[in-house]
């Protein structure tokens, strides 16, 4: 009896412990607590998706699965570019070689693009794998322009690419992952279109959450791909997400590049490169 009540109070004690460890982080309590209830509304906004006809009344999803791994494999891109520079930064710090890699004649972007280029051809590799089985083992066609649609994925991971550096730029100084950056990759799965039209978070949400999907830079890249891939659209029906695209590029890019060298010389004038 004394063994039984010496191991639940020990079980008590890991579990006191354990709790009281995650209590110093709400914010990441916060986060998945937000995570379920994405979950839980795109299933619904999905649903919608198969109810009084909805698929027929949007082009893009006349075949929902082309959609979808169209979505999937733009989304494997879009995570790609949210974390990969942010995920270099930390191993570089866990290893304790960042500063010695700052501190060679490496300029800022040469570093920035080096770190990551494995995880972008990695994600090239897989993307590609979703688009090649549902040809090869579901019929999936498409058509229209390959390399305008290429143009999209381009410039809408360079896009996300820039928001990843300023992720990185938030684990250089504050030595953790930016939960900012993390709640931006979650809401672009849930209000690009991944997994549903965005014109049913008009008709279902309201306005706001209709307002939400065209601030995000992944619902132009996504819908002018699906315009091209499954639409066949061209150049001309295309002009507006991708000059939309641009303009985001042409803001976030430069600042992207300039917050992070002031990350790196702060991080350099405070002595913390090592620190993780």
């Amino acid at each position: 009896m004394k063994r039984v009540s010496r191991f639940f109070g020990r079980l008590r004690a890991f579990v006191v412990r354990d709790f009281q460890l995650a209590l110093s982080y709400r914010i990441q309590f916060l986060f998945r607590t937000l995570e379920i209830l994405f979950f839980v509304t795109t299933m619904f906004f999905i649903s919608k998706i198969f109810t009084g006809g909805a698929v027929t009344s949007y082009t893009q999803w006349t075949n929902p699965l082309a959609a979808w791994i169209t979505g999937l494999a733009v989304l494997n891109y879009f995570m790609t570019g949210f974390s990969s520079f942010a995920n270099a930064i930390r191993q570089e710090q866990a290893q304790g070689t960042l500063e010695g890699v700052l501190m060679t004649p490496v300029n800022i972007p040469t570093f920035i693009v080096s770190s990551s280029a494995y995880d972008f051809a990695q994600a090239t590799v897989y993307s590609s794998l979703y688009l090649l089985f549902g040809w090869l083992f579901f019929d999936v066609r498409f058509q229209g322009n390959f390399l305008l649609a290429f143009l999209f994925l381009i410039i809408t991971t360079l896009v996300l690419a820039s928001v990843g550096i300023l992720s990185a730029s938030f684990a250089v100084v504050f030595k953790r992952g930016d939960p900012f950056g993390i709640l931006l990759a979650t809401t672009s799965t849930l209000f690009s279109g991944v997994f549903f039209p965005t014109q049913l978070l008009s008709e279902h949400g309201g306005r706001i959450l209709g307002g939400i999907s065209r601030f995000l830079p992944p619902t132009y890249g996504l819908d002018g791909i699906r315009r091209v891939l499954i639409q066949g659209q061209g150049f001309n029906e295309v002009r507006e997400p991708l000059f939309t695209l641009l303009l985001f590029l042409v803001v976030l890019m430069p600042f992207s590049f300039w917050v992070f060298s002031r990350a790196v010389r702060r991080a350099k004038r405070e002595g913390s490169l090592i620190q993780y």
